[in-house]
C-alpha cells in the first residue's frame, strides 16, 4: 500500500494549510518529505476529530498553542545517551583519538563538534563526555566546544537544563556515570558542570546556509529519514562547507549518502555510517 492509499481523505487544500503554517510561524514544512508531512498533519486531525484542513486552519486561529503541538508531532524527538553503542565505540577509537592526535601534531588546539538535530540533548552531552574522557589529563590544553542545534525550542529548553529521569542514566557507561553525572532530587540526575560548559544549544534549520565553519566532527543521526534526496543533498552541501579538511560526518545506521555526495567523502566505517572529508584540497 502506498502512502497516498493509506492516507485518510480530508476536505480542502493541504497546500493552503502548509502556507498558513509557514507564514504564521516560519516553519517551512516543504523541508520535509511531503508524504511524511501529510501523515503527521493527518495524525493531528484524527486526534482532534476534524475532517477538513479548513477546520484545522480555523482551530489554529482559535488556539495558537496548537502550532506547538503540531510542531512536536512533526519533529519527533527520539534519542538517548550513547544510542547505538557500536557507533560510539567507533567514534572513540577511530575518530576522536585521531582528531586529538592530529591537533597535537599541528598548531591548533581547538576541537569543534556539531550535534545537528540534537533533540533533548543526550547526543551532544554524550559526545562531550567522551571527548573529555579521550583527552583525560590533557583536557586543559584544548579549547573544546560542542554545538547542539535543533528546530524544537521546547526540546532545546529541556536539553539546556541538563536534568534527566533516572531511567536514562543506565545508558551511560558506569565510569561516566560516576565522573560526569550526579543526583538531582529523588528520581533524576544532572549532567556535571564540566560537561555542560562545553555544550551550546541553538535553534537552527539545517537548510539555512552553513552557519558554522571548521567543524572537526558533525553528528547528524536519524534526521535524514525525514528528508527526500534533494533535501538531503542540500543539507550535505552545508555539512561539507562546515567541516574542516579531515573532518568527520556521522549519519544514522539506516541512512545512506546519495551517490554524488558519497564520492566526495572517505568511508571510515560503512556499517556505522562514519565518513571523513578528505584532508587535501
Amino acid at each position: 500500500m502506498t502512502d497516498a492509499e493509506s492516507m485518510p481523505a480530508f476536505r480542502g487544500s493541504i497546500d493552503k494549510l502548509i502556507s498558513k503554517i509557514s507564514e504564521a510561524r516560519g516553519l517551512d514544512l516543504g523541508l520535509y518529505r511531503r508524504a511524511y508531512v501529510e501523515r503527521r498533519i493527518a495524525a493531528r486531525l484524527r486526534t482532534l476529530g476534524l475532517s477538513s484542513y479548513r477546520q484545522y486552519s480555523d482551530l489554529l486561529d482559535a488556539d495558537p498553542d496548537e502550532y506547538q503541538r503540531l510542531f512536536n508531532t512533526i519533529t519527533i524527538n527520539v534519542t538517548e545517551f550513547y544510542r547505538d553503542r557500536a557507533m560510539w565505540d567507533v567514534l572513540q577509537r577511530n575518530v576522536l583519538r585521531e582528531i586529538v592526535a592530529r591537533k597535537r601534531a599541528g598548531r591548533s588546539k581547538t576541537i569543534r563538534i556539531w550535534s545537528a538535530g540534537c533533540a533533548t540533548g543526550e547526543e551532544p552531552y554524550s559526545a562531550a563526555m567522551m571527548l573529555l574522557d579521550v583527552l583525560g589529563a590533557h583536557a586543559g590544553e584544548f579549547l573544546m566546544s560542542v554545538t547542539a542545534s535543533d528546530l524544537d525550542p521546547e526540546a532545546l529548553a529541556y536539553a539546556e537544563r541538563g536534568v534527566y529521569d533516572d531511567g536514562k542514566r543506565k545508558r551511560i557507561p558506569p565510569g561516566y556515570q560516576v565522573r560526569f553525572t550526579r543526583r538531582f532530587g529523588t528520581s533524576q540526575f544532572e549532567i556535571m558542570p564540566e560537561v555542560r560548559r562545553l555544550v551550546r544549544f541553538q535553534r537552527l534549520s539545517l537548510f539555512d546556509p552553513a552557519p558554522y565553519r571548521v567543524m572537526d566532527l558533525i553528528l547528524c543521526r536519524n534526521v535524514f529519514i525525514y528528508f527526500d534526496r534533494e533535501q538531503q543533498a542540500r543539507v550535505l552541501d552545508n555539512f561539507m562547507t562546515s567541516m574542516t579538511r579531515g573532518g568527520y560526518l556521522v549519519l544514522g545506521r539506516s541512512e545512506k549518502l546519495s551517490p554524488d555526495v558519497a564520492g566526495r567523502l572517505e568511508i571510515i566505517d560503512g556499517r556505522e555510517r562514519v565518513y571523513r572529508k578528505p584532508a587535501g584540497p
